[in-house]
């Protein structure tokens, strides 16, 4: 098992909103938790605040908790943060760090996310399903909502 922090993930994905509609969509609690596996999201949204995301059902239920790093209007949210799923104690170095990036792209977004300081091997490779997972649902909701409105 590979340890220290150094590993990350990086995935790309296109999506046929503008970066504000996409932004929107990753910092509003009420859209959130229709395209992640989550039942809710609680912040303040500033530098420095935390981040409470909640989701799972029965005995896969999660908290995640964090705090928000960066945060540029329809360019960038980054948050470091920790989860009761991921076994291991809540001490700073388990934080892991989620890092969306969003750069206009012909008629849409290039959604760039990161996701590192991996202390294990498994859990990098744990995570990769999950994400390709994950960021299909936002585009598919994202593009969703675009045919309806």
């Amino acid at each position: 098992m590979k340890k220290g922090g150094n590993l990350s993930l990086k995935k790309e994905i296109f999506i046929s909103r503008t970066p504000k509609e996409v932004f929107e969509l990753l910092i509003n609690a009420n859209e959130i938790i229709k395209y992640y596996p989550l039942n809710s999201m609680e912040s303040n949204w500033g530098i420095g605040n935390e981040i409470i995301l909640k989701g799972g059902e029965g005995d896969d239920e999660f908290t995640d908790y964090g705090i928000i790093e960066s945060l540029v209007k329809d360019e960038k949210f980054q948050y470091r943060y920790w989860s009761t799923n991921h076994g291991t104690k809540r001490i700073r170095e388990n934080h892991l760090t989620i890092c969306y990036i969003l750069n206009p792209h012909e008629n849409g977004t290039k959604l760039t996310l990161e996701q590192s300081n991996f202390n294990s091997t498994a859990m990098y490779h744990r995570m990769l399903p999950v994400w390709d997972f994950l960021l299909s649902s936002l585009k598919n909701y994202a593009e969703s909502k675009n045919e309806v409105g």
